[in-house]
C-alpha cells in the first residue's frame, strides 16, 4: 500500500509511515518510499556522529577551562609565594667581665749596671708588698725578663761616644685574676708609689668575657625574635601575616661599653670596661600570606 500526499497551499511536506516503508514527497510531490530498517539505520548513525561531535567539543572547552583556572592559579601561587618582608632585629646582653689583666712597669736606673739593678729590686719589692696588701695571691702575679736600655754620652757635633752615663733596668710585673674588682681598685692606687721614689708605671686594665659563645647563642634568638616582632607589626597592618623565614643573615658580635652605639663592621671586642654589652643585629625575610 501506498500512502498518497496531496500538497497543501502552504506547500508543507508532510511524512508518512505505512508498514515497513516510509513514505516522504519528492520536490515535485511525487510520493517516494524508503525501506524503514535503511531509514533507522542512517538516523542512528547521524545521532552518534552528533553526540560525538558534541562530546568532543565539549571536552575540547572543558580541558581549555581546566588549563587555564591551573595556569592562573598556578601564577598566583607564585606571585603570592615570592610576597615576602626584609626586617632587621637586634638583641643586647649585658655582661660582667669575669677575668681581669693588668700590668705594671718598675724601672731602676744608676750610672753603673749594678746601682741600677739595686734600684729597680727595690721598686719590685715594693710593688710585690703593694700588691700582697691589696689581696693578690702569687699565682696571679707574673714577672717578666728584665730589660736594659744603655744611654751614652755625645760630643759637641752630637755624635754617640763609647762614655756611658746612665744604665736604666726595666721590669714588667703582669697581674691576671678573675676578681676582677681587685685590679679596678688597685690601678689606680699604684702610681702612689712614685711618692716613695719607686719610678713605676701602670698600664691601663684589660677586661674580658669567657662566656660570649654562650651568650652568642641566646642573643642571636631573640634577636630573631624581635625581627618577628617587627615583621608581624608592619604586615598585620597591612592586613597581611608572617609565615615561614626564607632567608635569615647574622651581623658581627659587638662587645662594647655599656649603652654604646659603635658598631663596626669587623666587630668591636671593647676590654676598657667591666660591664659589658653584648649584641647582634639579623636581617630576617619572612614570607607574607594573606595579604
Amino acid at each position: 500500500m501506498e500512502l498518497k500526499i496531496i500538497p497543501h497551499p502552504s506547500k508543507c511536506r508532510y511524512r508518512g509511515i505505512h508498514g515497513d516503508w516510509l513514505v516522504v514527497p519528492s520536490q515535485k510531490y511525487k510520493t517516494r518510499k524508503f525501506p524503514m530498517a535503511e531509514y533507522r539505520i542512517k538516523l542512528m548513525a547521524f545521532n552518534s556522529a552528533a553526540v560525538i561531535a558534541v562530546g568532543i567539543v565539549a571536552s575540547i572547552v572543558t580541558s581549555t577551562i581546566v588549563a587555564s583556572n591551573a595556569y592562573r592559579s598556578k601564577f598566583a601561587n607564585a606571585e603570592i609565594a615570592q610576597q615576602s618582608i626584609i626586617v632587621k632585629g637586634k638583641a643586647t646582653k649585658r655582661v660582667r667581665s669575669d677575668q681581669g689583666d693588668w700590668w705594671i712597669t718598675v724601672k731602676g736606673t744608676g750610672e753603673s749596671i749594678q746601682s741600677a739593678h739595686e734600684t729597680l729590686d727595690i721598686g719590685m719589692k715594693r710593688v710585690d708588698s703593694f700588691l700582697t696588701d691589696k689581696g693578690f695571691f702569687n699565682d696571679e702575679i707574673t714577672r717578666g725578663a728584665i730589660s736594659t736600655t744603655v744611654f751614652y754620652d755625645r760630643d759637641f757635633d752630637g755624635n754617640k761616644t763609647r762614655d756611658v752615663i746612665e744604665y736604666e733596668l726595666s721590669q714588667h710585673i703582669g697581674v691576671s685574676t678573675t676578681e676582677v674588682g681587685k685590679i679596678a681598685a688597685t690601678a689606680g692606687e699604684v702610681t702612689d708609689l712614685l711618692k716613695d721614689g719607686i719610678f713605676v708605671i701602670g698600664g691601663t686594665p684589660s677586661y674580658t668575657y669567657s662566656g660570649v659563645s654562650d651568650v652568642k647563642v641566646q642573643i642571636l634568638a631573640n634577636a630573631a625574635q624581635n625581627a618577628r616582632t617587627r615583621a608581624e607589626e608592619v604586615t598585620n597592618k597591612a592586613g597581611g601575616s608572617v609565615s615561614a623565614i626564607k632567608d635569615i643573615r647574622q651581623g658581627v658580635i659587638q662587645i662594647t661599653t655599656p649603652n654604646s652605639t659603635r658598631v663596626s663592621s669587623y666587630g668591636i671586642h671593647d676590654t676598657s670596661t667591666i660591664m659589658k654589652d653584648v649584641s647582634v643585629v639579623v636581617t630576617v625575610e619572612f614570607g607574607i600570606s594573606g595579604s
